[in-house]
């Protein structure tokens, strides 16, 4: 099964513990998310849409201090008339010439709508109204795309863990684990653009993952650390 591990860009530092008597900090980092993904297209005519969605819903922060609760929606959706002569392939925003048709649309968007999910992880469930501009030539229009998509976990998720310890003379340790769970899913539900709604049933290659990593930096007192998780 391919491996993808969504980790969340930001974390918060911890606040310095009240006993402690030197200005050196022990830092305490904690994440558990859950992510879904998936990959769907759908051809009317010569008219190929590709859409690519993922959601995320998490908490993060440091101990002692705030926990925060992060939601995450990305999509991105390309169009291209694969009966005409003319090409414009490559990655979102990246227009090369070769075969393939005329690029329509080309967008990138995100939100902070959070994924919903059951409390054993079989089932997960996104709702958002993504705004994008297109990007294709000619393009430069902004359009709203809406989701409504479920995913249904296939068999069982399978658990990856996985502990690191690290020591540094005369700066201190770091210490981390981390628990992965991660399956494959069908997902269902509808993606909207303007007066377009695509319908997916039951499609295959979509993800469920769920991670929780900690971390502790525990430093060396009267030294100068340069440690981070």
């Amino acid at each position: 099964m391919r491996r993808r591990l969504p980790i969340l860009a930001a974390l918060l530092a911890a606040a310095i513990p009240m006993t402690a008597v030197a200005a050196v900090p022990d830092y305490q980092r904690v994440i558990s998310s859950r992510h879904a993904d998936a990959a769907l297209a759908s051809l009317d005519g010569c008219v190929l849409t590709e859409i690519f969605v993922s959601g995320m819903d998490g908490v993060f922060g440091g101990r002692p201090g705030p926990i925060n609760r992060q939601g995450l929606t990305g999509i991105g959706l390309r169009q291209r008339d694969i009966c005409s002569g003319a090409a414009a392939m490559g990655g979102f925003g990246v227009h090369a010439a070769g075969g393939g048709g005329d690029l329509l649309f080309d967008g990138l968007g995100q939100t902070l709508d959070p994924l919903a999910s059951s409390v054993h992880f079989d089932r997960a469930w996104l709702r958002a109204d993504v705004p994008m501009v297109n990007e294709a030539p000619g393009g430069g229009d902004e359009v709203v795309v809406s989701v409504d998509l479920t995913w249904t976990l296939v068999g069982e998720l399978a658990r990856d863990t996985g502990h690191l310890h690290v020591r540094v003379a005369g700066e201190g340790n770091v210490n981390s684990h981390q628990n992965t769970l991660m399956g494959d899913a069908l997902v269902s539900g509808t993606v909207s653009m303007g007066g377009l709604t695509f319908r997916f049933s039951d499609v295959e290659g979509a993800h469920l993952q769920q991670v929780k990593y900690g971390c502790q930096v525990i430093a060396h007192p009267g030294g100068e650390p340069d440690l981070s998780c």
